[in-house]
């Protein structure tokens, strides 16, 4: 490449002189004693130097440089950003200042590996248990759908685990519904704090709920007939299970 004579530095100065006349008029005088007319001279002085260094560059250095000039345009550029499946975690160093949103991330790490294993090596479905029943009652008052103890798997990959029997009122009227269970959580052991109250604890719980339609994000149990004597479990339903080695 070659080097810079003074009339390309007197073209390039022109040129840098246009384009701040353009965007700040009045800011470079003719004067060469001007701090602006400085600048520019310092510029091409700078320009020149990057010049030179780079005609010394072996062309695989070259190359690589380039590579990696785009990789961090496109890193500080959000709307080029790809989505990608990356889960991030602490990295920890000795004098490190910690913070709450530290250890949250720690959290949302394990929990995210864990809940991504679920997906791809388990899948959806009921694990074990979870069973629907009606027991028999006075119709149309007092009716409950049971679900009995068990374990499920929803389509996040989010564990679910009725340890108990859990029972849910019927409505009166209606001719279908589906018992949906899902993955809830609730704050618990209430302290109070300098700002008022804070919960120190999380707990995984499960929600029943009764759908007029099947449930994509949750785990469908049962699908419920209002017949003349009352709501009866579908035989015809088959919630989805997840296949056990």
């Amino acid at each position: 490449m070659q080097r810079l004579e003074d009339a390309d530095y007197r073209e390039f100065a022109e040129l840098l002189r246009a384009a701040v006349t353009a965007r700040a008029p009045g800011a470079v005088d003719s004067n060469e004693s001007d701090p602006g007319i400085a600048l520019i001279e310092l510029f091409a002085f700078l320009t020149q130097s990057l010049l030179d260094r780079m005609n010394q560059i072996p062309e695989r250095g070259r190359s690589s440089a380039a590579r990696l000039a785009r990789f961090a345009l496109a890193l500080a550029n959000p709307d080029a950003r790809a989505a990608t499946c990356t889960i991030e975690r602490p990295r920890y160093f000795s004098g490190q200042l910690l913070g709450v949103d530290d250890f949250r991330l720690e959290q949302d790490y394990v929990r995210a590996r864990l809940r991504r294993l679920n997906r791809e090596l388990v899948g959806d479905g009921v694990v074990r248990g979870l069973d629907v029943s009606v027991p028999p009652g006075n119709p149309g008052a007092g009716e409950q759908v049971v679900v009995a103890p068990g374990f499920a798997v929803d389509p996040f990959g989010e564990e679910i685990e009725v340890c108990d029997a859990a029972a849910v009122g019927l409505p009166r009227d209606g001719d279908r519904l589906y018992v949906v269970l899902f993955h809830a959580e609730r704050p618990s052991h209430p302290q109070p704090t300098a700002n008022g109250q804070e919960f120190m604890r999380t707990e995984e719980r499960f929600a029943i709920r009764l759908d007029p339609v099947p449930a994509d994000d949750a785990i469908t149990l049962a699908r419920l007939l209002r017949e003349d004597d009352g709501w009866k479990v579908d035989a015809d339903f088959t919630p989805v299970r997840v296949a056990r080695c």
